[in-house]
């Protein structure tokens, strides 16, 4: 029976993290997201008794260990900074690609602009996502001789150079932003 449990948590929180990212905080209910992870009505105050707040926080958290998890298993199989950065970007364009038909609000506007106008404690997780990502990049940076003064500042350029081109990536409907991103990474490193 708990397994039974477990999956109706995760089916929830996998519906969440789908519909925040096409519709938004604002533009998803509970109810919808009950309806479509097909979990009984009364498991969503089960695991999150403290309602949709608790339940973005909670896909906030998965998103950035998901996110920080496949940085590592980057981190590892390569070892110049460029490579690592541009295999990042070119999965995550091709991910973008696999699910264009569906518009994809980028993690930054989800989370940031939008939940962290919600509430403190949304704010503050959104900062420790990106703070965690920021830190894991500029980490990769570190280990590979950059300068400790501009590890952060490459790291934190390369956020914004992300989520924008996440951003017209959904304007466009294509993933050509993600990709000259990836394409023109050597010149951030070029000093």
């Amino acid at each position: 029976m708990e397994t039974g449990k477990s999956n109706s948590r995760e089916a929830i929180l996998e519906t969440a993290i789908r519909l925040f990212s096409k519709q938004g905080y604002h533009g998803t209910g509970l109810n919808q997201i009950l309806k479509e992870s097909g979990a009984p009505k009364g498991s969503l105050y089960y695991y999150f008794p403290n309602g949709k707040e608790e339940l973005a926080l909670e896909c906030i958290k998965l998103i950035r260990r998901d996110m920080i998890s496949h940085l590592l298993e980057l981190k590892v199989k390569h070892s110049d900074p460029v490579d690592f950065m541009r295999t990042f970007v070119l999965n995550l364009a091709d991910t973008i690609d696999t699910s264009l038909s569906e518009c994809i609000i980028p993690f930054g506007f989800w989370v940031s602009s939008e939940t962290s106008a919600v509430s403190d404690t949304m704010r503050d997780a959104c900062l420790d996502a990106f703070g965690m990502f920021k830190q894991t990049i500029a980490g990769k940076f570190a280990e590979s001789g950059i300068a400790q003064e501009r590890t952060d500042e490459i790291a934190e350029l390369l956020i914004y150079l992300i989520e924008g081109a996440i951003i017209m990536t959904n304007v466009e409907r294509q993933s050509r932003a993600l990709r000259r991103v990836a394409e023109n990474l050597p010149l951030i490193f070029r000093e």
